[in-house]
């Protein structure tokens, strides 16, 4: 069920002539059948008769299509840069400059690592070894570096370690 407010009043005969001290009336209170459910069909049904039936002008149009560009826009810049960023996490395992084997200069030319910024014995050991236990390759690697600290631009010797 559901209360609404009446604003008609029955005649002044049936109910006793008021006085000023007496409170303000009430509006009177009337049942309806149908409950929130009824209500709900006639507010809808209220909103769909105050629709709009001319055309919006057309800088309406333009603003809201500009707006549809701009978030469209957005929205493939996003995912766009989420690609890249995820192809560049994936392919390089370590956040310095590309960790790549160089070849050392000389007779026997024996392979070398050059140490670049960022470079970790963990990174490097990923590198040379991407699958496994890395404890013996980071072992190796400490032996041939002199030390768990690296400097960039410092050679690390690379034969014998990795997989």
């Amino acid at each position: 069920m559901a209360a609404v407010i009446v604003t008609s009043r029955p005649s002044s005969a049936a109910r006793p002539a008021r006085t000023r001290r007496d409170r303000p009336e009430r509006p009177n209170l009337a049942l309806l059948e149908g409950g929130r459910k009824a209500a709900r069909a006639y507010a809808r049904a209220q909103a769909r008769a105050q629709v709009r039936t001319r055309p919006l002008p057309a800088a309406v149009y333009r603003r809201r299509r500009l707006g549809a560009l701009v978030v469209l826009t957005a929205v493939v810049l996003v995912v766009a840069l989420a690609v890249v960023g995820a192809g560049a996490l994936l392919a390089r395992p370590s956040v310095g400059a590309p960790a790549t084997p160089a070849a050392a200069s000389g007779p026997t030319s024996a392979r070398a690592y050059v140490v670049q910024p960022g470079d970790t014995l963990w990174s490097i050991a990923r590198t040379l070894h991407p699958h496994g236990d890395l404890r013996p390759v980071v072992d190796r690697l400490e032996a041939r570096a002199g030390g768990a600290d690296l400097v960039p631009g410092q050679r690390i010797r690379l034969d014998g370690i990795g997989g």
